[in-house]
């Protein structure tokens, strides 16, 4: 019992048990209401269209752009649509060929064809996988009367012209009812094209993996460096303390990336992207990290560790790793982009799964400015601090 007075009579007991509470708080607010309601914006994803088919191939694409729930966008080309599906500004293309009316007049099979970007979130990528299956057992559903209605017309014009003789009529209305039950109700197959497809099913995991673990790393860093800030404190200047903490944060976040690089060889995880620009996304992401953490630290003290918890649960939520952010509702869907792990996740993607190196240039430029904003913040905050007395304080370490 001695032990348990002596334990509660020391704030950090408090503090360590109004963690545990905050973080089950915390997770379950903004989870909950992040996610509340995903399925009624379905229509902020956006599918591309393009039919190279005048005929029934765009009367295909034009009841499909009435019914399905999504935001729908005509191309022209499918280079320009594969380069916007690349982009990840569509989620899926949905191509019909040029054979597509010859093949059902001719009673064959007609085709369409889906890509799907697989750098995407996890509910995305099966989300249009289901539409793509729902499209084609709808559009077989549609054709099938139809193909019949053409194989009818075909006879029809290819007997017209024979003598009505009892016996050759009824050869022709066997014939014609023979070929009517040969058409097959399934009249249009499916072809889905996954791009961007990474090898092994770990793979789906390493940008929420490198997330979590980066800024859970970085909480508990700028956790540890703000309680040695505090021990020495009244021995060195703030500006000494500050610019010291920032050397420190850059140092590992420029070291931390071979261990990251490292670990992903280790684990077989492929990449089409050289060492050098992973290499320096991690140590950009990492660092903005460090600093949006460090933020909340400087400002609040030990509380800023709230701060974090929540800074944690948001980023985790609106990162577009589990869930695409465009679903998100319109207040996670702007804070997605204040939040480094937003930028973090988007350029994982694109090392992992690959795709335009181009969106790992604005990412990168998008940690940048998160790292100079939360530094600016935090050099006003300890200009704002009156400093500390300095004091004689004996940091030897016992024998």
């Amino acid at each position: 019992m001695k032990g348990l007075k002596v334990l509660f009579h020391i704030r950090e007991t408090y503090i360590g048990i109004a963690a545990t509470i905050a973080f089950q708080l915390i997770f379950f607010t903004f989870w909950m209401t992040a996610y509340d309601g995903i399925n009624d914006r379905a229509d902020n994803l956006t599918i591309g269209f393009i039919s190279e088919d005048a005929g029934i191939g765009q009367e295909v694409i034009n009841g499909l752009q009435q019914s399905l729930p999504f935001t729908t966008k005509d191309f022209t080309s499918i280079d320009q649509a594969e380069k916007a599906l690349d982009q990840r500004h569509i989620t899926m293309i949905i191509h019909i060929p040029a054979d597509f009316t010859a093949q059902l007049q001719a009673g064959k099979e007609a085709n369409i064809i889906y890509s799907i970007n697989q750098a995407n979130a996890s509910l995305a990528k099966s989300m249009m996988e289901g539409v793509a299956k729902q499209v084609t057992e709808e559009v077989n559903h549609t054709l099938y009367p139809v193909q019949q209605g053409e194989v009818m017309k075909a006879f029809s014009q290819q007997f017209s012209q024979l003598p009505l003789e009892q016996n050759i009529a009824l050869k022709v209305q066997d014939s014609v009812e023979a070929t009517i039950m040969g058409v097959k109700d399934q009249t249009v197959t499916s072809t889905i094209i996954k791009t961007n497809d990474a090898k092994g099913f770990a793979a789906n995991f390493v940008p929420l993996m490198v997330i979590i673990s980066s800024f859970v790393g970085a909480m508990v860093m700028i956790m540890q460096h703000q309680q040695a800030a505090e021990i020495v404190q009244h021995t060195v200047s703030k500006w000494s303390l500050f610019f010291a903490r920032q050397l420190v944060n850059i140092a590992v976040a420029f070291i931390l990336p071979l261990l990251t690089i490292g670990l992903m060889q280790l684990f077989s995880i492929s990449s089409g992207e050289s060492f050098f620009t992973i290499y320096l996304f991690q140590a950009f992401m990492f660092w903005a990290f460090l600093c949006l953490a460090q933020v909340f630290v400087i400002i609040f003290g030990n509380l800023g560790m709230i701060f974090n918890i929540c800074a944690l649960s948001l980023q985790l939520v609106t990162s577009g790793v589990l869930v695409p952010n465009v679903m998100l509702s319109d207040f996670y869907h702007r804070l997605a982009s204040f939040l480094p792990a937003t930028y973090g996740a988007d350029g994982y993607y694109t090392i992992i799964f690959g795709g335009s190196s181009e969106s790992l240039t604005n990412n990168s430029s998008s940690l940048g400015i998160i790292i100079a904003v939360t530094l600016a913040i935090a050099t006003v905050a300890v200009a704002l601090k009156k400093p500390k007395m300095a004091q004689q304080v004996d940091l030897t370490i016992p024998q």
